[in-house]
């Protein structure tokens, strides 16, 4: 068995604990399948978790995207799954990015676990290819024009902007 498919050791489950007492967000973007669920098993059942910048598989097929199960189990937690704005992990190809495909991905996650899960994963941290119409936060309203576009409610949308996030934040924090 390859060290990335050993999912987490029964330290790395103690650290899931240990940061569900301690009120610190656990999030699970950077983690293997395996991993996730073992995470998963080990984390607080009434205490919300998130995977802060991903993509999803059921708009494109990626090791680092999240599958509809995951979705589903993220959203059992009362947590949020940020859709990162990486074109080659969201199935766009590299410098040709579209923030359609930002709203695909968001749209896909509202469809598999309801409207208080999505949320924005920019991950702009410059290591990261936005898409060519959304090179920093200054476009955001593109995307809100894109979500507008695909019939999203307006209360939906303004929960994929903030709202939901925030709301995991107090859920966790108190």
């Amino acid at each position: 068995m390859r060290l990335s498919d050993a999912g987490l050791s029964a330290f790395g489950a103690q650290m899931v604990e240990l940061l569900n007492e301690r009120k610190v967000l656990v999030d699970l973007a950077h983690i293997s399948e395996r991993g996730f669920w073992t995470a998963c098993e080990a984390h607080a059942k009434d205490v919300p978790f998130v995977v802060t910048h991903t993509g999803v598989s059921g708009v494109h097929r990626h090791w680092r995207n999240l599958d509809d199960a995951q979705i589903r189990a993220v959203a059992r937690s009362g947590g949020v799954v940020g859709i990162m704005y990486h074109a080659p992990f969201l199935g766009d190809r590299p410098w040709n990015g579209r923030v359609d495909t930002i709203a695909r991905h968001l749209e896909h996650v509202w469809h598999v676990a309801g409207e208080d899960t999505p949320a924005l994963g920019s991950d702009w941290d410059g290591s990261i290819i936005t898409p060519r119409d959304m090179p920093t936060c200054l476009e955001l309203p593109r995307l809100v024009a894109a979500l507008m576009a695909r019939n999203i409610p307006e209360r939906v949308i303004q929960k994929m902007l903030g709202q939901n996030f925030l709301r995991v934040v107090r859920a966790v924090r108190g």
